[in-house]
């Protein structure tokens, strides 16, 4: 990956490719823990990045979902 495209994906989610809604220092703190030994099934602080990702990205289609039944 280019300078250019991580400067671009600044603030998104590691695990999803999504706007991390805690802001751009918790999704590079996130990164920096996914870049290095990342494991949601050993590691408490990983397990909690992979849940706010999956709640977040769970969110994100009920919004969505909502959004369109609202423009009806």
């Amino acid at each position: 990956m280019t300078n250019q495209q991580s400067d671009q994906r600044k603030g998104y989610c590691p695990v999803y490719d999504m706007e991390c809604p805690s802001g751009p220092e918790a999704a590079a703190e996130c990164e920096n823990r996914f870049k290095s030994d990342y494991n949601p099934l050993t590691s408490f602080r990983d397990s909690d990045i992979e849940h706010c990702a999956i709640y977040r990205m769970e969110q994100k289609a009920k919004d969505k979902e909502n959004s369109y039944w609202d423009e009806e």
